[in-house]
């Protein structure tokens, strides 16, 4: 099982660009979220990617209610929510070609969910298979993030949890108040 961290963006990382960018975003405060992924690196140019196997688990310190789906992972029998409205929601969906019609967007958009509590406590995690497909007619390349047992896969992810952009402007009011408080 693979944690995320809280993300302010922090500039110059040394580390090598993922092959998927997670996103979990509350664009305006308001305790309304989106998680989207995009695909940072494919095979060839011409190569149609989908993030195929999405299996999550969402926890927070307060109830987390999951909306919209994107309709090319809400399919009768692949998957679905269990825990909805609870401080840890699971999530699998499956955009299979052969079930549907995958989306290949990129960026992606997975789905949407409430969640009023702190952002600190906001957390996303692959809990079982994640997989990407390529080249979706007739079979595709299948390809892992994760496998099944949590282990990771040859596709590398990152997941980024972004509060609203209120949120992070006062973060260094907040820590600058607190510093002038104590030296006084």
């Amino acid at each position: 099982m693979i944690r995320s961290t809280l993300a302010l963006l922090v500039t110059g990382s040394a580390a090598a660009q993922p092959d998927m960018l997670v996103t979990v975003e509350d664009f305006n405060g308001d305790g309304f979220w989106s998680l989207s992924a995009e695909f940072l690196s494919t095979p060839p140019s011409d190569t149609v990617q989908v993030w195929a196997d999405v299996d999550i688990v969402l926890r927070g310190d307060s109830p987390i209610w999951i909306g919209d789906i994107n309709p090319s992972y809400f399919k009768a029998g692949l998957g679905g929510i269990t825990n909805n409205g609870t401080e840890e929601v699971f999530f699998v969906g499956n955009a299979n070609a052969f079930f549907g019609t995958p989306d290949t967007s990129n960026p992606l958009s997975v789905l949407d969910f409430q969640y009023a509590g702190s952002v600190g406590a906001l957390s996303l995690d692959f809990v079982g298979q994640n997989s990407a497909i390529f080249d979706l007619a007739p079979f595709g390349d299948v390809r892992l993030y994760q496998d099944n047992l949590g282990n990771p896969g040859e596709l590398s992810f990152e997941i980024r949890i972004v509060p609203a952009p209120a949120a992070v402007s006062v973060a260094p009011v907040v820590l600058l108040a607190a510093t002038r408080r104590r030296r006084r």
